[in-house]
């Protein structure tokens, strides 16, 4: 095995030096968290224990506070009908600004539970040190089947053009004539 360059090893023991620096630090903040949620619960045992025979109150301040700042957070955030605003950016912008601005408080509040999305993740973040918000796009296609039954030839040669007009987004799978009689 060839030697190793000293420089080579001190790239190593750093990457490695702050691997281990990064897992403690991931531990640490993990330890905290699990507290935090204690204390939110009002457990408060791993830091006053109860002694034998004394009482076993329960504090709740820190789930108080968090609930007494939640509210007027949401306030803030969620508290108009414009949840996000685009700025234009000349004269010419001001329509498109307007549009996006609609588009994307209809979709974050109506199409999607916006509310409860601020909600759980300012929660998450004043009590984890953490809030996380996933968000991805999601194109698909849906299919529905529809049947007709005894339609008249004019409400048939209607439903054929809409099928022509929809370019191939609708189809006419089967067709069954019946003589009247």
């Amino acid at each position: 095995m060839p030697k190793m360059s000293t420089s080579d090893l001190k790239a190593m023991l750093a990457s490695e030096r702050a691997n281990a620096l990064a897992a403690i630090s991931a531990a640490r903040l993990a330890e905290e968290r699990a507290d935090a949620m204690d204390y939110y619960l009002g457990d408060m045992s791993k830091d006053m224990p109860a002694q034998d025979g004394r009482s076993r109150a329960v504090s709740t301040d820190v789930a108080d506070t968090i609930e007494g700042l939640m509210p007027p957070l949401m306030d803030i955030f969620a508290g108009s009908d414009e949840v996000v605003r685009f700025e234009p950016v000349g004269p010419e912008d001001e329509a498109a600004a307007q549009q996006e601005t609609d588009y994307v408080n209809h979709v974050f509040m109506q199409q999607n539970p916006g509310f409860m999305v601020l909600y759980s993740f300012i929660k998450d973040a004043l009590l984890s040190k953490i809030g996380i918000v996933k968000v991805w796009w999601e194109e698909r296609e849906e299919e529905s089947r529809e049947t007709y039954y005894d339609l008249t030839d004019d409400q048939f040669t209607l439903l054929a053009q809409a099928v022509a007009e929809s370019d191939g987004a609708m189809k006419i799978v089967a067709h069954t004539a019946h003589n009247a009689g």
